[in-house]
């Protein structure tokens, strides 16, 4: 399937980003719902930049595109030296292990003290304040979609069974 409109992007966004993150967070999964979310961002950059969304080696790069462009302002701040890239996107994705310099909490920093607060060089970070920051990011560039202002990509995706067996 390749997705080409406004609208089959923005059911990707909805449907094939947002849901599946908010069931691994409702399940419980911190580790891989914060992984998701790292890996979100990424996607949410390949939509802002001018290359092929499948482009090799733009994940730093993408990441940030997405701090900067789509998120509050708080973010930029943090991720200085691709500090937020590294300890939510990259050692996340490649070993499913956070790294020393990161404390992962599970819910809402309801006064937002302590989300995104680096403290004796540990970036603190909590599910549900970065959620809540990506479904405004996606919104944001839905909206961008909808006006036009972003340059869509053909995206292909492969078929997705998950109610059918295997065959062998």
């Amino acid at each position: 399937m390749v997705i080409n409109t406004p609208e089959e992007h923005i059911y990707f966004l909805e449907n094939s980003v947002l849901i599946p993150i908010r069931k691994v967070l409702d399940s419980h999964e911190t580790v891989f719902g914060f992984m998701l979310m790292g890996q979100a961002i990424e996607i949410l950059g390949s939509y802002l930049d001018n290359k092929p969304i499948r482009a090799k080696q733009q994940s730093a790069s993408r990441f940030s595109l997405a701090i900067y462009k789509l998120f509050p302002p708080k973010y930029a701040k943090i991720n200085k030296n691709n500090t937020l890239y590294i300890q939510l996107r990259a050692c996340l994705t490649h070993t499913f292990i956070p790294s020393g310099n990161v404390s992962l909490n599970f819910g809402l920093d309801e006064k937002e003290k302590h989300h995104l607060k680096l403290e004796n060089d540990v970036l603190y970070i909590y599910s549900e304040n970065l959620y809540s920051d990506l479904v405004r990011a996606i919104k944001k560039l839905i909206t961008n979609i909808q006006l036009c202002k972003v340059r869509l990509k053909k995206l292909s995706i492969g078929e997705i069974n998950p109610n059918q067996t295997p065959q062998v």
